[in-house]
């Protein structure tokens, strides 16, 4: 870790928060590959060998902002879930945010996702950590919502699948037929109800 004047952990956190920040805008503005650590050094205003000290790669910072995006979502949802509303409001409101969200980080998934899917096998464990955490928290509102009678019996695991797999049209699409938001209501429409009239 950093040398000289002893950091709080906490000291230490926001230092790291401010570099994956400014390594984010670089990222988006010229691709992860076409970025150096010592741009981003000198974008953060410290010496590339500090900045080694707080982050040993751009692999590392790539880990670390999703996994903090990750760990938001999750954290966002699980207060979605302490809601008193049935299941299908609850899944709603989830993947409602999960858009909000996706709409917001959207320049940097267009030019980093790729990336993260070249990353070591460890790094990609931790990632999907987090990411299992939240598939795993839509999988159990389908589950409720079967145990509540709102849905019928389905394999929940590929429901939950079904859910995320449509938010890249809605979030991507070249060719859209509504707001975001309609295209992923119209969705979430054809997931509950199905096309039979």
């Amino acid at each position: 870790m950093p040398k000289g004047i002893p950091l709080t952990p906490e000291e230490i956190e926001e230092r790291r928060g401010t570099i994956a920040q400014e390594a984010v805008q670089l990222f988006v503005q010229q691709g992860f590959n076409e970025t150096s650590m010592r741009q981003i050094a000198r974008a953060t205003g410290m010496g590339k060998s500090t900045l080694y000290d707080y982050f040993p790669s751009k692999d590392e910072i790539i880990v670390y902002v999703l996994q903090h995006h990750m760990a938001d979502l999750l954290s966002q949802a699980q207060a979605i879930l302490a809601q008193p509303v049935s299941a299908v409001e609850k899944l709603r409101a989830v993947m409602h945010m999960h858009l909000a969200f996706l709409l917001d980080q959207k320049a940097f998934y267009l030019r980093v996702m790729f990336e993260a899917q070249r990353l070591k096998v460890e790094s990609q464990q931790r990632i999907q950590k987090e990411r299992y955490a939240f598939q795993d928290l839509v999988k159990g509102l389908v589950e409720q919502g079967m145990l509540e009678g709102s849905f019928r019996e389905v394999d929940p695991t590929m429901a939950m699948k079904t859910l995320f797999s449509m938010m890249t049209p809605v979030v991507y699409t070249s060719r859209p037929s509504g707001t975001p938001q309609e295209m992923l209501e119209w969705g979430l429409d054809l997931v509950l109800n199905g096309l039979q009239a």
